[in-house]
């Protein structure tokens, strides 16, 4: 079950959206534009459910047509990365002082 939830949904979805934004530019052409609005929310969320794996489908389905987008889908996914590491060993130590 946390398969999925961490995983295959988030991957799925990930690549449906960099697909999408892909699609958007003409095939031959480069786009400069940075990542915002509702898609960067999108990158934002799907990097802290499934880092690896949603980094690495942004970087990779955009870095010829889209590269700035990511770059800025990569760091995000690095920050998610540092997250899940904080949340992992930080939790414990703060729920264990707690008690």
């Amino acid at each position: 079950m946390y398969f999925l939830i961490f995983t295959l949904i988030p991957g799925i979805v990930a690549f449906f959206v960099m697909r999408n934004e892909k699609s958007a530019v003409p095939e031959g052409q480069v786009d400069q534009s940075p990542l915002s609005g509702n898609v960067w929310w999108y990158v934002l969320i799907l990097d802290l459910l499934a880092p690896i794996i949603s980094a690495s489908i942004f970087y990779y389905g955009w870095k010829k047509r889209l590269p700035k987008k990511a770059k800025t889908a990569n760091n995000l996914g690095w920050l998610a990365i540092l997250v899940w590491i904080v949340v992992w060993i930080g939790g414990p130590i703060l729920l264990s002082n707690l008690s």
